[in-house]
């Protein structure tokens, strides 16, 4: 498949949230990186042994309060510019359709898409129905239910059981 990049889920919700995602393109430049935050990863275990702390919840209240203010003070720089860059989020931006597993499917000729070993098909009730052959956008929410999309609008589908016995996907969690 030339031409193709693959993409992670992070570098798909970063795409639909308008963020440029750059990549460390040198070794030197990734090394940094995880350097860094292996330091900063070991430090706070290493911080957190001394103070004898063993519980999510005082771990919490020690980050919060002691060990990144003093990383801050530390490490941080002052911006080059104090104009704010953030850009608004979208009102009506659904973010289960931003922060969840997407996958690309094709029908088949009988209505039937195919992902994690399952088949669904897709009911004759939907307004906008693709045809044989289309391609669909299946994405998976972090609470695990399954949804299909078809040009930006969500298809009513059933799983379909090889012995005729169909389970309407629109409620299930996978």
């Amino acid at each position: 498949m030339l031409g193709l990049e693959p993409k992670s889920p992070f570098k798909i919700a970063c795409e639909k949230l308008g963020i440029e995602v750059i990549i460390a393109n040198s070794p030197q430049a990734k090394g940094r990186v995880e350097r860094n935050h292996g330091v900063y990863q070991d430090r706070f275990v290493k911080e957190m042994r001394l103070r004898g702390i063993s519980t999510i919840d005082d771990a919490n209240r020690f980050l919060e309060m002691e060990y990144l203010s003093s990383i801050n003070r530390k490490f941080s720089k002052q911006p080059t510019s104090r104009d704010d860059a953030h850009v608004p989020v979208f009102k009506r931006q659904d973010f289960r359709n931003v922060f969840c597993f997407e996958n690309i499917r094709v029908v088949s000729n009988d209505y039937i898409v195919q992902i994690d070993c399952k088949s669904y098909q897709i009911l004759n009730d939907n307004k906008i129905r693709p045809r044989p052959g289309k391609k669909v956008i299946v994405r998976r929410w972090l609470d695990g239910s399954m949804h299909f999309f078809f040009k930006d609008k969500e298809l009513l589908v059933e799983e379909y059981k090889t012995n005729n016995t169909k389970n309407n996907v629109s409620s299930l969690s996978a």
